[in-house]
């Protein structure tokens, strides 16, 4: 999105904010402030879909319909209920004969709330300074860039919409256009190539036309940011070696036609899009390509908490190409749905067709808030409208409300018992589960508002009858989860001791996908790196034997917009539910803000091959390099840290810090200057000196160990004393040790600043000062441990552009 677009979306929000809250208190006749609140968004995203209207000549072929409407009204305050309430409940204009199917879709469907507070009053003078509002804005269906600071377009205001529920939404963030369509992208397409394979897997051989296309022209397959000669903005000279020597291994492999499995491309990050369409449009047989139709056709594509619709619309764009594409080359295919058959649809009305197909047949989306449903119905009518160019024809608009609905993903029957025929017995029967009566109509009432069940093969009944949905993708809100205050209770998933919902939404995602499906998620990265997780990870594997992992650091920029709540690292996974058992991972990615639109083009994997780690099993490697594997192995050898922890103080002691230090964790042999919640000490056992445990956790090698295999954020017990380390019995070692310990711990005093406030004050080390003794501790360590001399070199580097550069200042390690 560019600087103009961002520029009217921060304008358009401030102000958007003010007008709505004085719509909120001009709006009577609802006591329920929670109905009001609703209320008043339904209205405004009513009144800006009438927007693109008028503006584009769809209301009455007037540009300034409302306006003028509420002019003629003359302050009589009649404009709401004679002007639009008639638009709203039965799609016609008032004063024509002429009726808009556009208006008959769930976002003007008479609302619950408008049925129980039938005298809802709304004074012309809200409407007046509203529209005086919206008017200084160009109203506009397509989403081609503009230099205006007044343009709004579809998209424009999607994300303007998208920012609002969700900060209305605890735990759902905004998710920006490269993750969804990563996601979207390496979810789709393997999918719909796997289900080709399988229906003829002769015509896949490694020797195929279709993967000759890999080997004819590598280099239209590998992201041009990452064949980029010129280091990229930000990019050291190192690291740009280290990618074009990846991307000429990646060359080299396909010029071999080693590349020939779907695994293949997502492992080496290939350009699955451009490689599809390219197979469509070049080496695929008519009866190939009728084939990878049907299968489009009957792709089903769930975001379970699809909030204003981010993931369904990455989704769309990837489904609007290939059926294009498709058509393309043999237009004949248009017979296998409705929507595509009628043969008087022009171009931009075929465009129109295709977009109502998705809709129609695709895409399904479920979230508990029904504001956040609203938005989404309405952005999605706004892309068809876009598409239409409105005559007096009728035209039928999809029922997108059968695929997009309100509910509680996690509260419901996946599958129904068979006597239990429809919606309204589930509800009691499932009530009747949480010790409801049926025959109390209050208390099941309640419960209804409070759970939201919704009962998938019941609301969804084709996806059902194909065995459940084929990709499951998106962002689940990230919210701890207490039954004792929560709104609503959970039944017993497998993933509830995690206590938070976005380990159960994945859960139940499992139980909805059909087999050979596809998933792909954005999650904290502490999913995969802390013991409270454990129940997950352990579910994650059981359920998806195949995944691909990528990390993601918030420091010094981060994936998320723009949102102080979302400093949090995270993790995209994609997986399926069938075959062998492998993992793929990358190491985690910190990037500087000019660094993001080469982020996913640049993204490379490692296949995982150490085994878990049995006293340590709660996290899933965090691993960018091959070599890691066995530098880890060789970790796995030694005894826990554990062995030697002493269970009373005495003076063996070491201290640290359980929060901060997001670059080195510095551990000392010295009490703190002064105390603070996260100062922490833990004593060894008599007979292991303890400042060889503190040379030890200083390391460069620690750092790795930390980094692959926690959350990067917290320093809890159970993260030190997991670490191996067998205690030397080569005193020469031990010795060494101590006497580096000793020299670090000078260094850090002569290189800490030391701040005194009244009783209080703060104590900061430069770490990255000492890095040469770290060093040299490291050699040591790579000795006890067997390391390679390769292994060493890349334990010494490791993340060593980030840990000694500017932009990340010191390590405080006291804090007031």
């Amino acid at each position: 999105m560019g600087q103009m677009q961002e520029r009217v979306i921060r304008a358009f929000s401030k102000q958007f904010s003010r007008e709505r809250a004085h719509l909120l208190i001009a709006l009577k006749g609802i006591d329920d402030d929670d109905e009001r609140e609703h209320y008043t968004s339904l209205l405004l995203y009513r009144l800006l879909f009438l927007y693109f209207l008028q503006q584009n000549g769809l209301l009455a072929g007037e540009k300034h319909y409302l306006c003028n409407r509420l002019q003629q009204s003359q302050g009589a305050d009649t404009f709401y209920r004679d002007i639009l309430l008639p638009l709203f409940q039965q799609g016609h204009i008032p004063g024509t004969d002429k009726q808009l199917p556009v208006l008959a879709g769930p976002l003007f469907t008479p609302h619950a709330i408008e049925c129980k507070h039938p005298t809802i009053h709304v004074p012309d003078s809200c409407f007046a300074r509203l529209f005086t509002f919206l008017n200084t804005y160009e109203w506009r269906l397509d989403n081609e860039s503009s230099s205006s600071q007044y343009a709004m377009t579809p998209d424009i205001l999607g994300h303007i919409l998208e920012q609002h529920v969700n900060q209305q939404q605890m735990g759902a963030y905004y998710t920006q256009e490269d993750v969804t369509s990563y996601i979207a992208r390496y979810t789709l397409l393997p999918h719909l190539l796997e289900r080709l394979i399988t229906r003829y897997p002769e015509e896949f051989a490694s020797s195929s036309p279709h993967w000759h296309l890999l080997r004819s022209r590598p280099e239209r397959y590998i992201y041009q940011a990452a064949l980029s000669p010129t280091c990229l903005p930000g990019e050291t000279q190192q690291a740009c070696y280290q990618r074009l020597a990846r991307a000429s291994a990646i060359r080299q492999t396909l010029l071999e036609g080693c590349i020939h499995t779907v695994d293949d491309l997502i492992t080496h990050n290939l350009d699955i899009m451009r490689l599809v369409t390219d197979m469509l449009e070049e080496s695929f047989s008519e009866r190939l390509l009728q084939a990878f139709f049907e299968e489009l056709c009957q792709l089903t594509i769930l975001d379970p908490t699809c909030g204003s619709g981010a993931f369904l619309f990455a989704a769309l764009d990837v489904l609007v190409l290939l059926y294009t594409t498709c058509l393309r080359r043999l237009p004949a295919l248009a017979h296998h749905i409705p929507e595509l058959s009628e043969p008087k649809y022009a171009s931009q009305q075929h465009r129109y067709a295709i977009h109502k197909a998705i809709l129609t047949h695709n895409l399904y989306g479920v979230d508990i808030m029904e504001e956040a449903i609203e938005i989404c119905t309405l952005r999605l009518f706004l892309r068809l409208l876009a598409l239409y160019k409105y005559s007096d024809d009728v035209v039928s608009w999809p029922t997108i409300n059968h695929n997009i609905r309100a509910g509680n993903a996690l509260i419901g029957y996946v599958q129904p018992p068979e006597d239990l025929a429809d919606d309204a017995i589930l509800d009691l029967a499932l009530a009747s589960e949480y010790g409801i009566y049926p025959n109390d109509e209050e208390h099941v009432h309640k419960w209804l508002i409070q759970h939201r069940p919704l009962h998938w093969s019941q609301t969804f009944p084709e996806v059902f009858r194909r065995g459940g949905f084929s990709v499951i993708l998106g962002n689940p809100p990230y919210v701890e989860y207490d039954a004792r205050q929560f709104s609503y209770h959970l039944p017993d998933y497998e993933t509830l001791p995690c206590a938070n919902l976005y380990p159960c939404i994945i859960e139940r995602s499992c139980q909805l996908l059909a087999p050979h499906g596809h998933q792909g998620m954005i999650v904290p990265l502490a999913a995969f790196a802390t013991r409270n997780m454990l129940p997950f990870l352990r579910g994650f594997k059981r359920w998806l034997p195949t995944s691909w992992l990528s990390f993601y650091h918030f420091r010094p920029s981060m994936l998320f917009a723009g949102q102080k709540a979302a400093s949090i690292p995270t993790t995209i996974y994609l997986a399926r539910n069938t075959g062998p058992e492998q993992r793929f991972s990358t190491h985690v990615r910190k990037w500087s803000t000019e660094q993001r639109p080469f982020l996913f083009p640049t993204l490379h994997y490692c296949q995982v091959t150490t085994a878990t780690d049995a006293l340590n099993p709660h996290y899933y490697p965090k691993f960018g390099h091959e070599q890691e594997n066995i530098i880890m192995e060789k970790l796995l050898r030694q005894e826990t840290i554990e062995r030697y922890i002493a269970p009373r103080s005495n003076r063996n002691n070491m201290h640290y810090r359980s929060a901060g230090g997001l670059y080195w964790k510095v551990f000392i042999n010295f009490p703190w200057p002064y105390h603070t919640t996260s100062n922490k000490r833990c004593t060894f056992l008599d007979g292991y000196d303890r400042d060889v445990f503190v040379a030890l956790f200083n390391s460069s090698l620690f750092w790795w160990y930390y980094t692959v295999t926690f959350d990067t954020f917290n320093l809890k017990d159970y993260m030190l004393f997991g670490f191996r380390f067998t205690y030397p019995t080569n005193h020469l070692i031990l010795e060494n040790l101590s006497q580096l310990c000793a020299e670090l711990m000078l260094d850090y005093r002569r290189n800490a600043l030391h701040r005194r406030r009244g009783q209080t004050g703060s104590y900061t080390v430069f770490a990255k000062r000492s890095k040469p003794i770290i060093d040299k501790i490291d050699e040591l360590l790579a000795h006890h441990y067997g390391l390679t001399t390769d292994e060493l070199a890349f334990i010494q580097n490791y993340d060593l552009s980030y840990r000694l550069g500017q932009e990340n200042g010191p390590d405080l390690l006291s804090l007031p």
